[in-house]
């Protein structure tokens, strides 16, 4: 079936809605070719009005060349804005200038200079000259720790069957729940320029690429609204959207979302490597997809354990996992503030803070704390990130703008 070409969003009618949201297979390169066929930047990089030619910047990029190579024939205004805190991409912007778009933004998101978000932006800038300079060491410690803890557990685990169901079944837990923290810990590293901690991302099975795509430029920039992949990738087995229409089965979800969520990394285990070796719209098998694997042989050589019986065991480390949707946050269906809304306002509209987790940095790290911040900032560390808060609450007050503070609803972590 053609896509619909004239469909509207519905929180925003008067912007296109995805043009491949619901095409087979949901994946992230999906989401940029619909992108580049209705961001109205005709094979360039678009950044507000304008179109830029970054060709030339690609390999010097310091964030990697990832980041400016998928992107291309897109609008990167969000990732512009929310990725850049020291005002050199500013000044070098200019350089790289072809001409303005003929297009309007097919995006409801403000970037004002005296706007909430460019204002806290700046007053952000000049905390960040007050935070210690060796903070982000935290974070690699509690990474590093957590991956020397897998490494350990995870033959050790093989080793526990072998004694007792209690030993094992106690050294299983704690490996699996060792590797989502872990995998949780490295989503810090892949937002930032390239580093080794990134390739931690699909010990379990995941692809750190792609995920820089659908979580950290579709998700982080356009949470909860039509542009949100992540939304439609879980659908229709967790329907977060309030459509009409939406089944009795679909408004159950809050009962049968754990099994949702312990099938998640193997399913997408499994999308990854489908979509890999059958060249889904140039994506293409690589070294990378054996990293997964590692983990399962580490086990088999060190264990003790049959091969298929390690196996098993492997795949059932897969099953916890982390989520982080609140149903009382904005999304895609709700009435907005305004059509034209700040990109800043709405990110705290769309996410929510859990309260229990604020000052623990183990717990910030491992299982999404720190929300609001991180999506306002997502390059910073967050170790980084309690240090501005005093920032963000008067700034909020200023503005008139609450964090949306929760407990244990939606914000779930398995």
């Amino acid at each position: 079936m053609a896509p619909n070409t004239e469909k509207r969003q519905v929180s925003f009618p008067k912007l296109e809605y995805p043009i491949f949201r619901e095409a087979q297979p949901k994946s992230a390169q999906h989401w940029l070719k619909g992108k580049r066929l209705q961001d109205g930047a005709e094979d360039l990089w678009r950044i507000h009005d304008s179109l830029y030619d970054l060709t030339d910047f690609i390999s010097s990029h310091p964030g990697g060349t990832h980041w400016i190579s998928v992107t291309k024939g897109t609008d990167i205004t969000e990732a512009f804005e929310t990725h850049h805190l020291k005002g050199i991409a500013e000044s070098l912007l200019p350089n790289y200038y072809v001409r303005k778009a003929i297009k309007p933004r097919n995006q409801p998101f403000t970037f004002k200079e005296d706007g909430f978000y460019k204002t806290l932006k700046l007053k952000v800038m000049d905390q960040m000259a007050l935070i210690p300079k060796d903070v982000r060491k935290k974070s690699d410690f509690i990474t590093d720790s957590l991956l020397l803890a897998l490494i350990i557990l995870a033959p050790l685990s093989c080793w526990g069957w072998t004694q007792s169901f209690v030993i094992g079944v106690t050294l299983t837990f704690l490996t699996g729940f060792v590797l989502s923290s872990l995998v949780t810990c490295a989503h810090n590293y892949f937002h930032r320029g390239d580093n080794w901690r990134m390739y931690i991302f699909n010990l379990a099975g995941m692809s750190f690429n792609d995920w820089r795509v659908s979580h950290s430029m579709s998700h982080h920039l356009h949470t909860n609204t039509a542009q949100d992949i992540e939304l439609s990738m879980i659908e229709p087995f967790l329907q977060f959207i309030p459509y009409k229409d939406k089944p009795i089965w679909a408004q159950m979800g809050a009962f049968y979302y754990p099994l949702v969520y312990a099938t998640s990394l193997l399913s997408i285990m499994g999308h990854e490597l489908i979509l890999s070796a059958t060249n889904h719209e140039g994506k293409t098998l690589s070294w990378r997809n054996l990293i997964p694997f590692s983990i399962p042989a580490w086990m088999y050589l060190m264990g003790g354990l049959p091969l298929t019986l390690n196996y098993l065991l492997w795949l059932v480390t897969l099953v916890p996992a982390t989520g982080h949707h609140n149903h009382r946050n904005f999304f895609e269906g709700d009435v907005p503030r305004d059509e034209n809304i700040d990109w800043g306002i709405h990110q705290l509209d769309a996410i929510c803070e859990r309260i229990d987790y604020a000052g623990n940095h183990f717990k910030s790290i491992t299982r999404f704390g720190d929300h609001a911040l991180h999506h306002l900032f997502p390059t910073l560390d967050h170790a980084e990130l309690k240090y501005l808060y005093p920032v963000l609450l008067e700034h909020c007050e200023k503005y008139r703008c609450n964090i949306n503070l929760d407990l244990n609803l939606f914000f779930y972590n398995l």
